[in-house]
């Protein structure tokens, strides 16, 4: 009899370090220290960061512009020079989209609205 007894004990957790179920316990948890509010506040600072460096990066994009497609004209002409020429069709295609990118980069600086709508994208090339 005691071992029916003994086991019907051990179904019934009674007192103990987890008087609820565990989920209720971490929910109970997270609401003493308001983890969501922090979480939240978190957020709202890491998008004001990104939004600051997206917007710098549109800055030095628009103020260094000429120096960028220096730096591609150069490297285009290093790459053509070395495949003699076999890939130009390509490499002026890859610039092309550099210079289309950078210039996305540039129209978010401060006080500039993009050109295009921030999900658009540009289509592919059949080339």
């Amino acid at each position: 009899m005691s071992d029916q007894s003994d086991q019907s004990d051990q179904s019934d957790p009674g007192p103990g370090p987890f008087p609820k179920s565990l989920g209720d316990s971490l929910r109970a948890r997270l609401d003493e220290y308001e983890v969501e509010r922090h979480l939240n506040e978190l957020a709202g600072s890491l998008e004001h960061a990104v939004r600051q460096g997206v917007e710098k990066a549109g800055e030095l994009a628009h103020e260094h512009k000429g120096d960028i497609e220096r730096l591609f004209d150069k490297a285009a002409s290093v790459v053509d020079r070395r495949t003699d020429g076999r890939h130009a069709d390509k490499i002026n295609q890859v610039r092309g989209s550099l210079e289309r990118g950078m210039d996305r980069i540039a129209d978010h600086r401060t006080g500039e609205a993009p050109d295009d709508p921030p999900d658009s994208h540009i289509p592919p090339s059949n080339g």
